[in-house]
């Protein structure tokens, strides 16, 4: 027991000293070939980035990019990029667009009315607590920004193996669905309390690291959406999976939202599985979390896929 709690520790040193090293450990993708993108495309490829994770966030643009570039790429800051940062995304993603933490609290200073605003913690909660700050840039700013249009989210620590036919497909058609993948939130039970009913999936059962979402959310719904959560655990406003389990009410209150882990066997393949498993079978890696750098598979798949960039250039 106390060899595993030492070995637990010794890992999770190892993960941070990783984390914090980010940028270098993903520098070749500053190398592989520029991709061009449109940014006057009706739909956007959407990711919420800080500094630490800029050159992972490249990577895992170009890897879906390579595939499809005929999308409007927007890059919303968490307040840390720096000029560096932007000029390394635009250099290596033409077309693309970083907005400024300020662009973003204006956009939703404007455009939400004040019942809204006083149901939500404020914008001095923002560098307070991570799950405010993840519900403004993943959820508010999105809707507030692109409601009515097509946007793919996608994070940072995520990896295209092979071409994700499904969204692209997604991406040509006209609006009809959303799509998410399977994941777990760990506070499900307290949202089925707060009366919330999911009709066509799961709070439990859901991920935001690669949604599709379209149509409209109105004001009058988040209204209706704030004021539960205050009157019957307000607590989840700071809690972990925040703004998974928004998306998750909002999706499932709309028509046949289509899970993408049920297409095939590994669609979006956690970064616990095997590497020759992600490498043979998955779409996509997502490597979340503290296990992010468990036995180099993330660098691994990084390596092969930056390969694959400059070998078909």
């Amino acid at each position: 027991m106390v060899f595993r709690k030492i070995l637990a520790k010794i890992f999770n040193l190892f993960g941070k000293i990783m984390q914090r090293n980010s940028n270098f450990l993903f520098r070749r993708i500053l190398s592989t070939p520029v991709i061009t993108t449109d940014p006057a495309s009706k739909v956007k490829l959407y990711c919420a980035l800080n500094k630490e994770n800029c050159r992972a966030y490249i990577l895992s643009a170009k890897s879906f990019l390579r595939f499809y570039p005929d999308v409007a790429v927007i890059v919303q800051s968490d307040g840390s990029l720096d000029d560096t940062c932007v000029q390394e995304i635009k250099d290596s993603i033409k077309g693309s667009i970083v907005y400024s933490k300020e662009d973003m609290m204006k956009n939703i200073s404007e455009k939400a009315d004040s019942q809204l605003l006083g149901l939500i913690p404020g914008a001095e909660k923002y560098e307070e607590a991570t799950s405010v700050k993840i519900m403004y840039l993943k959820f508010l700013n999105v809707i507030f920004r692109f409601n009515g249009e097509k946007v793919v989210i996608i994070d940072s620590d995520l990896i295209f193996i092979r071409p994700p036919e499904e969204i692209i497909q997604w991406i040509k058609e006209p609006y009809s669905h959303d799509f998410y993948g399977e994941g777990s939130n760990e506070r499900a039970e307290k949202y089925y309390k707060m009366g919330f009913q999911f009709t066509s999936l799961d709070v439990a059962n859901f991920s935001s690291g690669t949604i599709g979402v379209g149509g409209t959310v109105s004001q009058e719904e988040l209204v209706e959406i704030f004021q539960r959560i205050q009157k019957h655990g307000p607590a989840v406003f700071y809690a972990w999976e925040l703004e998974q389990a928004l998306w998750a009410i909002v999706m499932s209150r709309r028509d046949n939202p289509l899970n993408l882990d049920e297409l095939r066997e590994v669609y979006i393949g956690s970064g616990w599985r095997p590497y020759h498993e992600l490498r043979e079978k998955a779409i996509l890696a997502h490597f979340a979390g503290a296990f992010r750098f468990k036995n180099f598979r993330y660098l691994r798949l990084a390596r092969d896929v930056m390969d694959e960039m400059c070998d078909t250039h």
